[in-house]
């Protein structure tokens, strides 16, 4: 891929199915976590997880979290990515239904199964 870097970038999120999620505990300790992704336009990743995952007990502590956007199988030397930094936070109330029809849209689109907002009930996270 060449050309206009938010181009590339948007190319990259496009064909990502996972985002390696980066973050820490209360100590520091850094946590690594792929996790399939759904976004909105390119400001808004939503991924669903259990309240209980280590990377959900962390965001609940520190919100600030790293992305990594990568093909995983593209050549040695080739490989391109997105890195960013976000706050993150657990989807609750009335912003349950926008997420998870985002998180639903993609999945459909990728033969995955529809989301409802029943399915998740506490365990929507968004960046």
């Amino acid at each position: 891929m060449e050309g206009d870097p938010a181009a590339v970038a948007r190319e990259i999120i496009d064909a990502g199915q996972y985002m390696v999620l980066a973050t820490a505990d209360e100590g520091g300790r850094p946590w690594p976590t792929p996790v399939w992704f759904a976004m909105s336009g390119y400001t808004e990743f939503f991924w669903v997880s259990s309240p209980a995952a280590t990377h959900s007990r962390n965001i609940a502590l520190r919100p600030a979290v790293g992305i990594v956007i990568f093909d995983s199988q593209a050549p040695i030397g080739a490989g391109q990515g997105v890195y960013m930094t976000a706050e993150a936070r657990a989807v609750t109330g009335p912003e349950i239904d926008l997420g998870i029809s985002v998180f639903s849209r993609r999945s459909v689109a990728q033969h995955g199964s529809p989301w409802t907002p029943d399915d998740v009930r506490g365990d929507l996270v968004r960046a």
